[in-house]
């Protein structure tokens, strides 16, 4: 820019011009055409990254094009293409930081903000255990040699262990474990009658009778109970309508 003397100020102006317009595009078509990648639910901080770096090399590119039509009549230095990348990421490192720990701060936010409007509703549904279900359900195995049979509403959560399906039932205000060689998408079926079983992750099926707690952050959101010793886990594609269910 020091070699310019006439147009700097044409220059500087419709390079800034370019620049905007490029990051305009890229920053609002993309997630009206990619809705599901730009899902907040999926959002993670790898996509936010992946998304940058696609942003740095396409305005780079519009930006480097536009200055070499400036560079030929002038006889100026001509960068190549890759070297006015490195400086374009590198004038960018700070604004970008920046704009990782403010979207960052602002998915946490509103998780945070979610999971207070789901705590203020579950302060008046606390677990009745008066009016638990009688049912009975039994799961075979895959094999169909084995099978588990235990009430409905003994059941707090199971979870998957490779091939096998751990089940946490409550016997005398205890968590007994049984092991069963089923899948979670076998169980998931044989109990989608019961509105109160929630498949909230692949590895995880809960009874929202027992959740308790519900925690969020930029990652995701977590399921607390008082009688599981771990927070479970709730899938990004998780909806948030069945996220609400959980405390109906």
């Amino acid at each position: 820019m020091n070699q310019f003397e006439v147009i700097l100020l044409e220059y500087t102006l419709s390079i800034g011009i370019t620049a905007f317009i490029s990051a305009f595009i890229i920053q609002y078509v993309p997630p009206l055409i990619f809705k599901d990648y730009f899902n907040e639910d999926k959002w993670t901080i790898g996509r936010n990254l992946f998304l940058i770096v696609v942003s740095i090399i396409i305005m780079g590119t519009i930006v480097w094009y536009f200055s070499d039509l400036y560079t030929r009549p002038y006889h100026l230095r001509r960068f190549s293409l890759l070297e006015f990348l490195f400086y374009t990421f590198l004038m960018s490192l700070i604004p970008l930081t920046f704009f990782l720990f403010i979207n960052e701060k602002n998915i946490r936010e509103r998780r945070e903000k979610k999971v207070l409007e789901i705590k203020e509703i579950k302060k008046d549904k606390e677990i009745d255990i008066s009016k638990k279900l009688a049912s009975k359900i039994s799961i075979t195995s895959d094999n169909g040699k084995e099978n588990i049979t235990f009430k409905i509403d003994n059941l707090v959560y199971v979870t998957s262990q490779g091939n096998y399906a751990s089940f946490f039932l409550l016997h005398d205000n205890n968590l007994k474990e049984k092991i069963l060689r089923v899948t979670l998408t076998k169980i998931t079926k044989e109990l989608e009658e019961y509105p109160n079983i929630i498949r909230c992750h692949k590895s995880y099926i809960v009874n929202v009778n027992y959740i308790t707690d519900i925690s969020g952050n930029a990652r995701g959101y977590l399921l607390g109970s008082k009688l599981i010793p771990i927070v479970i886990p709730v899938s990004r594609s998780f909806s948030k309508q069945s996220l609400q269910s959980l405390i109906q």
